[in-house]
């Protein structure tokens, strides 16, 4: 087991949760159907979001310039929210926002922070960074790239504007080896009839899963992996909120 400490470094911090796994387009699918995809909706909920406490609108004019803020209460360059800078723009096409933590994890272990899985803010792309959390002592901020020019983009308070999730860093030690599947006969008939069992049920049974990855069985039921009936539960801090004057 490993700790990740949350090193608050103001009092109006965002809250912090365990990733939503709603996202508004997979409800808009058919039946809300992209739910039924278990590697995406387990990606959704795979790590902890931080909530943005107000909503904060840009334009950006494109080339080298920087974007400007149209919040109402705003000087153009600047958001805040109870006397604490949560978003700026001093970047060119982009917006930071202030994460208010930081992250203290034990060795050999760090943070990827990156946009929430799945999650889209039209006209705007999240970037990714990793954190060498297990010695830098700041917080960072977090961009978002503009991706449309000449029109008013708006991220909506409540959204999850930055997600983040720790992991160990063994990727030196990873070695890497390359087999090809026509030269292992059995597994090429696996695949090669799982594939038309699954051809065959969209033919006839239109809008349905194989659900292979989720009950761990082959499409003539025979145990091949674990079956997965939940998605993992993270362990949330208990953030005691500020009256911020």
């Amino acid at each position: 087991m490993t700790n990740l400490t949350l090193l608050r470094t103001h009092q109006s911090a965002p809250l912090i949760k365990q990733s939503r796994i709603k996202r508004d387009w997979m409800d808009d699918t058919y039946n809300k159907h992209a739910y039924r995809c278990l590697p995406v909706s387990t990606a959704n909920v795979n790590g902890w979001e931080l909530i943005l406490q107000k909503e904060v609108r840009v334009i950006w004019e494109g080339g080298n310039s920087i974007p400007k803020i149209l919040n109402e209460d705003s000087d153009g360059v600047h958001v805040e929210h109870e006397n604490r800078i949560i978003a700026d723009c001093n970047k060119v096409g982009m917006v930071d926002f202030r994460l208010a933590w930081a992250f203290q994890t034990d060795p050999g272990y760090e943070t990827w922070i990156m946009g929430s899985p799945n999650y889209f803010v039209d006209g705007a792309a999240p970037l990714s960074a990793i954190i060498p959390s297990s010695w830098w002592p700041d917080e960072v901020q977090f961009n978002w790239k503009i991706t449309k020019e000449n029109e008013e983009i708006v991220f909506p308070e409540g959204m999850p504007f930055a997600f983040f999730f720790i992991y160990k860093n063994e990727l030196e030690q990873t070695s890497i080896s390359i087999k090809n599947l026509w030269e292992d006969p059995e597994l090429f008939e696996a695949r090669k009839s799982y594939s038309e069992a699954k051809m065959k049920k969209m033919q006839e049974e239109p809008w349905t899963w194989m659900n292979g990855i989720r009950t761990g069985l082959n499409e003539k039921g025979e145990r091949i992996g674990p079956r997965h009936d939940y998605h993992i539960t993270l362990s949330e801090p208990e953030i005691q909120m500020y009256n911020v004057q």
